[in-house]
């Protein structure tokens, strides 16, 4: 092979080193190429567009999501014991997070709450959304993708936005190693 011959070679293939990444990235991202992974790592659905709490309530409940990963239970109606439920349902997903669990807090919203026996959990936030047509009109909207009915239970990361719900068909494991990957953080 003559020097000239060769070092356009060179040349050539130094260029396509260089922008073959690039083309491969627009085409995935544009859309031109359907990929879709086999695997992934959360079961839960993300919600797209991310909603901001804030941006529908100036209660002071909003403020105590920021920094911490939150667990919602959404009933739609309001409670008395059948909450109690629930409540223990929240309870043991944090209790399954073991030395995390301090870093997952856990809340109820509800359109009221008319509880006859003692608070078992006072560890969950409980919050009354009766008067908050918006915030309430969020959730139904969002309870499409998760238990439907205006049911819900969702994952408000630490800068307060919801973030993930999740259906009728996720089990409870799955819930589980959602929430121990979102918790987790290099060096704990």
């Amino acid at each position: 092979m003559q020097a000239k011959t060769k070092n356009r070679l060179t040349i050539v293939l130094t260029v396509l080193l260089f922008t073959a990444p690039v083309v491969v990235a627009y085409l995935l991202s544009s859309g031109l190429i359907k990929y879709q992974p086999d695997a992934k790592k959360n079961n839960g659905h993300f919600v797209s567009p991310l909603v901001k709490l804030a941006d529908y309530s100036d209660q002071p409940w909003v403020d105590s999501l920021i920094g911490h990963w939150t667990l919602i239970r959404r009933v739609p109606e309001p409670c008395a014991n059948q909450c109690q439920v629930m409540e223990d349902e929240l309870n043991r997903y944090k209790l399954s997070l073991g030395h995390r669990s301090n870093k997952l807090n856990l809340m109820l919203l509800s359109d009221g709450y008319l509880a006859e026996s003692p608070d078992l959990f006072p560890n969950i936030k409980k919050v009354n959304i009766a008067k908050n047509s918006q915030l309430k009109s969020v959730f139904d909207r969002l309870s499409e993708d998760s238990l439907k009915a205006g049911h819900g239970l969702y994952v408000v990361a630490p800068e307060g936005y919801l973030m993930m719900s999740f259906a009728p068909e996720n089990t409870s494991t799955e819930i589980i190693r959602d929430l121990s990957l979102l918790v987790k953080r290099k060096g704990d």
